[in-house]
Order: structure tokens, then sequence, then C-alpha cells
């Protein structure tokens, strides 16, 4: 039996597997046929029990053919892993990583190079750009994708306004948005991401309002001055293409970040449900109305999976959804019956527009003592990797082949009209913008074509009329006052619950506890045990928990929370450097699979 080349039939030998189930058999078929790539030998082999294979494959790597020697069954290595090898730093995965420094690499930068070839490559499409979202389908993905959108900013501008003693709220968050969200769609390299308020943003401006408070500085000039220095840093990182770094960021790192983002929202949710509890009463009215609301917008936002309805209807409920449920909320917490249960705390929002204390537009800078100004440089390092880091892996994300887009990314360009946001937002005092990923992935969704997406229209369009609506709802900015803030902590118990979906490294914190006998070697984490046993998964989980209790303990401390996300930097360094030497090169492998393979 000889198959001369490795797209000429699955090898029979695995299908005569007798104990393996016939979904195993298929498993190690395909996966020994991915893993080789090239022409391969197999060879005569029979029936061999189950544990045995099993416990050769964890000596191998990654599961190959059987082969006969003598009275032992071995497995065949196979004879290139050049994908392999190279995946643990990402550098053979060029379709959705951005070039690092220049041709010569990171030792030698060549300034403005990758800044000139995105903007060679996106200016000719650019008229495309607007031209293709010329379509209805364009308008029917605005007036939903405004909506999903919308929710967020509404929890995010409530959660601000407490947060920041009410410098901000969300007449700043809304108006920061629209502008932010019309001048990326228009001025950015790739249009299928959306900017937005981010949960880690908030953080970070939380804490600098603290630290603020505890030295007696004014916060809105120590704000602007901070934002001005981070738009300055991300400028001359595009400048010196350092998007390209994000190709060392694996899913070790990505997975612990959004981790973090999740355990965020959940926890300013529960801290903002906890100041309910005034009295008991009270405070589980509120606890149960966060809890509906959370179900309800779960529910309806993955109403498209389920068997009811017309496509057209599902699809309609899913989109429309949770703002809908927080227009439904609010209208039922107004009624007599209701109010006689407790009342709510509400937003607080101005009876006209207006920013938050009436204040000019533009922020007095000159208020903060001049050494300050330059002290502000400090926080503002921390900000930066933030920014690049939440910016970038969002963009390539959305860059992933798997959502087959055509004309291209162009990082270094989207990172520099990130940085020119960021310091127009200081100087006026409106909240930080980042790139949002759930939004930006509803954005390439919303705008496929056919069952399977194989086709996108990629345009300027949508993303320009989604946030111009965004601006335009300010006008009705008093009607907001009626939102209860337990369905905002609602709408974050959501949106942390949906962030943490296919996180594989918290899939991974409940399949170490797993029974190894009723392992699924068709689920990707359970596979990882079944292969590696469940040494080698628990220490890599251990890592990334140690990673993720650092974080939060640096955000939860006054002392540290400006600095924390400089610590996610970190991570990419203890990927590269450390793990190897923890890990075998099989082991992450399988451990620290690629970013983006999925379509949303």
């Amino acid at each position: 039996m000889l198959a001369r080349n490795s797209q000429e039939f699955l090898p029979e030998a695995l299908f005569e597997l007798k104990p393996l189930s016939a979904s195993a058999r298929l498993f190690l078929s395909v996966t020994s046929l991915f893993a080789l790539g090239t022409p391969m030998r197999v060879v005569p082999c029979r029936p061999v029990p189950l544990l045995p294979l099993l416990s050769a494959i964890r000596l191998a790597s990654p599961p190959l053919l059987v082969q006969e020697e003598g009275s032992e069954y071995l497995l065949e290595p196979p004879r290139s892993l050049s994908y392999f090898d190279a995946w643990p730093t990402g550098v053979n995965y060029p379709e959705a990583n951005p070039e690092v420094g220049g041709r010569r690499g990171l030792r030698s930068i060549q300034w403005l190079r990758g800044l000139r070839e995105d903007v060679g490559r996106k200016a000719p499409l650019y008229f495309s750009d607007w031209r293709d979202g010329l379509t209805r389908k364009s308008l029917a993905a605005i007036s939903f994708l405004f909506f999903a959108c919308f929710a967020p900013v509404i929890a995010f501008g409530g959660a601000m306004g407490a947060l920041t003693g009410g410098a901000m709220g969300v007449s700043e968050v809304l108006v920061s948005c629209g502008l932010s969200g019309m001048a990326y769609a228009a001025l950015a390299g790739q249009p299928m991401t959306f900017v937005g308020p981010t949960g880690l943003t908030l953080a970070f401006t939380a804490a600098l309002y603290q630290w603020c408070t505890f030295m007696s500085l004014p916060f809105l000039p120590m704000y602007a001055w901070v934002g001005c220095w981070t738009s300055l840093m991300l400028v001359v990182a595009s400048m010196a293409n350092a998007s390209g770094l994000i190709r060392y960021c694996t899913r070790f790192t990505e997975d612990v970040f959004n981790a973090l983002l999740a355990f965020n929202f959940l926890s300013e949710a529960l801290r903002s449900l906890a100041t309910e509890f005034v009295d008991a009463s009270r405070g589980f009215l509120a606890f149960d109305t966060a809890l509906i609301t959370a179900w309800l917008c779960q529910t309806t936002a993955a109403f498209r999976n389920k068997r009811y309805l017309s496509a057209g209807a599902r699809e309609a409920v899913s989109d429309f959804g949770p703002a809908a449920v927080i227009v439904g909320v609010t209208a039922v917490s107004l009624l007599p019956a209701v109010q006689r249960l407790g009342d709510f705390a509400r937003l607080s929002m101005p009876s006209t527009f207006g920013l938050s204390g009436g204040r000019e537009l533009f922020v007095n800078m000159l208020a903060l003592p001049a050494h300050f100004r330059w002290f502000a440089a400090f926080p503002a390092v921390f900000l930066a990797v933030l920014f690049f880091l939440d910016q970038n892996i969002t963009v390539r994300t959305v860059n992933s082949p798997s959502n087959n887009l055509k004309k291209g990314a162009a990082y270094h360009l989207d990172l520099a009209t990130l940085g020119l946001l960021t310091g127009g937002a200081s100087v006026v005092g409106l909240p930080w913008m980042c790139s949002a990923t759930v939004q930006s992935l509803n954005h390439v969704r919303a705008m496929s074509l056919g069952s399977d997406g194989t086709e996108v229209v990629e345009t300027r369009v949508t993303g320009f009329g989604v946030h111009a609506a965004i601006l335009a709802s300010a006008l009705i900015l008093p009607s907001f006052s009626a939102v209860p803030l337990p369905v905002i902590s609602g709408v974050f118990l959501y949106l942390g619950q949906k962030v943490m979906k296919g996180n594989q490294f918290l899939q991974r914190c409940k399949t170490v506890w797993l029974d190894e006998d009723r392992l699924n070697i068709d689920c990707q984490d359970e596979r990882q045990m079944v292969v590696l046993g469940r040494g080698a998964v628990a220490r890599f989980t251990a890592i990334q928990a140690l990673c993720l209790a650092a974080l939060w303990a640096l955000k939860l401390n006054p002392a540290t929370a400006l600095i924390f996300p400089s610590v996610i930097g970190v991570l990419m360094v203890l990927r590269a450097k450390v793990l190897p030497k923890i890990f075998t090169t099989q082991e992450l492998r399988l451990l620290d699979t690629r970013i983006g393979a999925t379509k949303a």
C-alpha cells in the first residue's frame, strides 16, 4: 500500500484501527496529511490498541502514520515542518501580519516605508471604497449596526460618568464615538474596522482620574497632556513600521488580553450593582434587572442560530436585539407596578445637549503645572502600549484570511490614523476611542454576500453612516435619562460573556478538570488533552492564569493601575523567550494555535 502524494488518498492503515472511533480515525488521517503538506510514505501496518496509540501520539510531533518495525508500532516523524516551526512567532502568516521594520529588518528601520506603501496601495482604491457601498445592503447594514454600536456607547457613557466624577459622561462618549468613527472611516486604510469605547481604555481613564484626585491635579488638563503624548508615540510608531511587531503576539497573549477585557466588563457591572444595595429590596431588584437584561441581550443576539421564523426575521432579531432590550426593559421599569417595587438609579443626563459641567470645548492645558506636562509622558507610554496592542490585534483579526477581504491591509496607516484621532480627542477633553473587536467583526459579517460569506463588500460608507447616526443621536440626549443603571450593568455582563466566547484559555480552565476517559477528540481544547496529556495543558493554562492574575492585581492597585498595560507587552516577550524553555515545540504548536483562523 503506497501513496506517492499526500493528496492521492487517505491511508487505509488508519481506517483499520478498529478500537478507534470513526471521528478519531478521520482526525488522525486529516491531521497527518495537513501536517506533512509534502509527498509522504505510507507503510504497511496492522490494527493496534487505542491506549498504546495515544501514548505514542503524546511522544510524537503531531499525530502521523503508524509504522511497523519488528513487533513495535511507532509514529513516523514528518519530513518537513517549516510551517509549524515558523508559527510560534507568527512569521509565516503573511496574509494577516504586516512587515517588521523594513526590508533589512528591525535593526535598520526604514522610516515612513510602511506608511508610503499603505498609502500607495490604498489610494487607487479610495473612491471605490465609497462607490462600492452605495447599495441597499449598506443601508440595511447601517440601520442595524447603529443599534449594535449604540448600546455599548450608552453603557460606557454611564460608566464613564460614574468613574470620572462627572468630568465625562454620555454626551462626551456619543460625540467622541461619532466624530472619531466618521474620521476613521474616511482616513484609515482598513475601513471595515470600527472604533469605539473599550473596557481597558475605560479602566485606564478611571485610574488616571483617581491618581489626579490623589495628587490634587486638574483631571482634564492632565488627561489632555497624556493623550497628546500618546498621540505622538503612536504616530512615531507608525512611521517606524512598528505595527509589524504584532506578528509576535500569538494566541497565548491574545487570550490573556481578551480574558482581562472580559473580566473588566464583569467587574464594572458588579461594582455598579453593589452600589444599589443601600437596602436589600432595591439591591435585589437591580440585580434581577441586570440579569434579565444580560439574558435577553444574549438570547436575541444568538437568535440567528435558532430554527424559528424565517432567515431574514432571525437576522433582524439578532441585529436589533440588544438595543431593543435596552428600550424594552427601560419602558417596563417606568410602569407604576414596577416602580412600586422599588426605584432605580438612572443615567445622569443634562436637560439640553452640552459638555459635562458646562465647560468650554477646548481644555485649558496650561492649567497643569509645567513639570507635570513632561511627567504626563510617563503614563502615556503605558496608554500607547495598550492602544498599540488593542488596535493591531483587532485589525489583524479583521484582516484574517478567513474573512475573505480582498483590498488588503494597511496596519501602519491605521495606527497613524488612530494616533491623530487620539490627539484630537485629547485637546477637547473627549474620551479616547480605539478599535472595537466585536463591532468590527459584526461589520464584516453584515457586509458579507451569500450565506458562506465568500465575498465581502469593503466600503467606507457603512462606517461613516453608522457613526454619523450615533453623533446625531446626541440631539435626543435628555431622553436617555430614563435608562436605569442596572440595565447598563446588564449590557456589560452580556459584553463580558461575549468576549469570553472562543477564548481557548478560558475553555482550557474547564477542560483540565475533565475525566481523560470522557474526552472528545473532535473538540479543539479537549484534543489537546488527548494528544499532550493533562500535565502540559495544565502547565500552559496555569501560566496564562498567573499572567492574568498579575495584570488584574496591577489594575486594582491604585499605585500601579496606570502601568498595567505595559505588562501586556511583556507577555509577548514571555511567550517568545521563556515558554520555549518550558514546553517542547510540538506542545507549543498545539497549545498556541493560529489567530484569526475562524470566521466571525
